[in-house]
């Protein structure tokens, strides 16, 4: 439906001219590149491009210099021409070379802050100790020790400092630690520190540097790290204008070499002889002309188009284009999967089943015309796919809710102003709802089953067309229990010896799929090479198959019961507004209808997406297309 057509497109020329008709043409072409040593394997001597890629190395380098230089390059435009990679090594040299000294400057003030950070940690634990370090740092026979202890190991210590020649000056408290410092002799320092070891005292260095109190030694590295803050400030300062200096030059270097990088990736998937360069991709059927007009100008470089059927070594990749309305809806169906070539784009019939679904299930007037509005706006602020869908079925809810007469969660107001609009309230006529739900997700099924035909068809898969379960064995299957469940229950005369044979040869055909398929197909092994297993493993393959038609349909018995869940759920808010009076009720109206439309239409969403993943999708979508990659986004 919406896949876009693409052609294969081989370039062939001078293999000395690679790097500057890959760099003027292809880097700016919408192309998808495919390995040329896979696809072109009736060409000899084809060798791959060497591994290399200088471009990837200055690109790290330039990427430093603009971050000193807070340069964004982005949206900056292109430059007047491409720079050969030997004028941008230049330019990034000699950028680096200005900075060399500054960022050796940077450097060392980086490493004084580290060291003074960690001095400031030693410090801060032990401001409440009012002791002059300069005097310790000088004892001679007097040893000490700065750290903290467990509280439990606190207690224990109060009782031993009787019995040791040792006392303990205590200073900042937490939760779990006194923290502080012990004196002892310097002839008992061995044996004080394992008494202080075995209470789990954890030491805390304190630099030679400190002077006065651990207070005044404290506040002294503070403003020395607030000095190092401001010089190192500067310095960066400084270089963001030297780099700011060469900035155009920097740019033009940076756009070249994206370009080159381009090139260079390209080169991957490249391949050569001795004499010629092959790059091979696919191209959007509309864009061809547009290459092959660039690279008239290229004498001694071949463009060679070729279409998607008579290709054998991969299948094209895939670009969905859909209308605007629907565009939204490509990242839904990409959940599930991306459709490979030869599929058909469900994303229009999922757009719309989709919002018909949650509108069925989701039908106010009031509350549709709320999430339209809400969906808009966000989408108009974020401009994300999943405002405009919620927009979109916030429309069709209102639609319904017409239908339903239901606005608000009120089912009076509408039915009284306009009587011929509405035409089904769900809490009345409960069992019509759920029928003609049934009735419609029967018609969804078959639909379903419509498109894998078509995608049979459109795959030549005869196999899958006649005898799957999704083929015309399986339409005829269900469409004969359908029409048989119907005169059991309406009651009208049909000939059941038809219907019978109908869904026995149905059966039968879903049941030896396998064979069949081979034997239309014309394989010579059409028959299964263990035939006991293949019987067995079929027939319950068949019994499931069966019971997926049953429950599928049942499935769809949610959209009634959804649709009553709502009108039952805003019965309630009424009822708990009717319990209240004045501006009470109209807060309890305003926080419930505000409660069920984002519970329910959160749930309804969901539900939605399930039936068409599971009840839908299943039926004919395979999704396992590979995506459309230009070259801008190849790694």
């Amino acid at each position: 439906m919406a896949i876009e057509k693409m052609e294969l497109v081989s370039l062939v020329g001078p293999v000395r001219e690679f790097d500057r008709v890959v760099g003027t043409y292809l880097t700016s072409c919408d192309i998808h590149i495919e390995n040329a040593l896979s696809m072109l394997k009736n060409v000899h001597g084809l060798y791959p491009f060497s591994d290399g890629n200088e471009a990837a190395e200055l690109l790290g380098r330039l990427g430093k210099l603009l971050d000193a230089g807070g340069i964004v390059p982005e949206g900056k435009g292109p430059p007047a021409e491409k720079l050969p990679l030997t004028e941008i090594a230049e330019i990034i040299s000699a950028a680096e070379t200005r900075l060399s000294e500054n960022e050796a400057q940077c450097k060392a003030l980086a490493d004084e802050q580290t060291q003074v950070d960690q001095v400031i940690r030693q410090l801060e634990h032990m401001l409440g100790v009012d002791i002059n370090l300069d005097e310790l740092f000088g004892f001679q026979f007097v040893k000490f020790r700065f750290g903290r202890l467990p509280r439990a190991g606190y207690k224990k210590l109060r009782s031993y400092l009787q019995d040791i020649d040792a006392f303990f000056v205590e200073g900042e408290v937490d939760q779990q630690y006194i923290y502080g410092v012990y004196f002892m002799p310097a002839d008992a320092e061995e044996r004080i520190d394992g008494i202080f070891s075995s209470l789990y005292f954890e030491r805390i260095r304190i630099s030679g540097e400190s002077h006065g109190t651990p207070l005044e030694a404290y506040h002294a590295f503070v403003k020395k790290q607030e000095m190092l803050a401001e010089q190192r400030s500067a310095l960066e300062n400084q270089a963001r204008e030297l780099v700011r200096a060469q900035e155009s030059q920097l740019i033009a270097a940076y756009k070249s070499l994206i370009q080159h990088q381009r090139a260079e990736t390209v080169k991957k998937y490249a391949a050569h002889t001795r004499e010629s360069f092959y790059v091979v991709g696919w191209v959007a059927e509309r864009d061809v002309e547009h290459i092959k007009q660039q690279l008239a100008d290229e004498p001694d470089v071949i463009v060679v188009e070729e279409e998607p059927d008579i290709i054998k070594t991969a299948s094209p990749p895939v670009r969905l284009s859909n209308r605007r309305i629907f565009r939204p809806f490509e990242s839904f169906v990409e959940m599930y999967g991306l459709p490979s070539y030869e599929e058909l784009d469900p994303t229009p019939l999922f757009a719309i089943s989709y919002v018909f679904l949650f509108g069925i299930m989701f039908g106010d007037l009031g509350h549709g015309l709320v999430l339209a509005v809400l969906g808009f706006l966000y989408y108009l602020w974020k401009r994300a796919d999943i405002g405009a869908i919620v927009s979109l079925a916030g429309c069709v809810s209102a639609v319904f809710g017409v239908l339903y007469g239901s606005v608000f969660g009120n089912e009076e107001i509408l039915p009284e102003l306009v009587p011929n609009l509405v035409l089904i309230q769900p809490m009345e006529e409960i069992n019509r709802i759920l029928i003609l739900t049934v009735g419609l997700g029967v018609g969804i099924i078959f639909l379903s089953m419509f498109m894998n035909l078509i995608n049979a068809i459109k795959n030549r898969d005869w196999g899958r067309f006649w005898f799957d379960q999704n083929g015309i064995a399986g339409m005829v299957f269900y469409g004969c229990v359908l029409v048989l469940a119907l005169s059991m229950v309406l009651g009208f005369s049909v000939s059941t010896p038809v219907l019978a044979i109908g869904i026995l040869v149905s059966l039968l055909a879903i049941y030896l799929k396998e064979p069949l398929s081979g034997l239309i197909a014309g394989e010579k092994d059409w028959m299964p090479r263990d035939l006991g297993d293949y019987l067995l493993g079929s027939f319950f393959e068949l019994f499931d198959i069966v019971l997926t038609f049953a429950t599928n349909t049942i499935s769809f018995v949610r959209l009634g019961a959804f649709a009553l869940a709502h009108a039952g759920m805003m019965s309630v808010v009424y009822i708990f507004a009717d319990m209240t009076s004045g501006v009470g009720s109209v807060i309890v109206l305003v926080l419930g209808n505000i409660l069920v439309m984002g519970l329910e239409g959160l749930v309804v969403g969901i539900q939605a997406l399930r039936l068409e993943f599971y009840e839908m999708f299943s039926r004919f979508f395979a999704g396992e297309g590979r995506p459309f990659v230009g070259v801008g986004q190849l790694r």
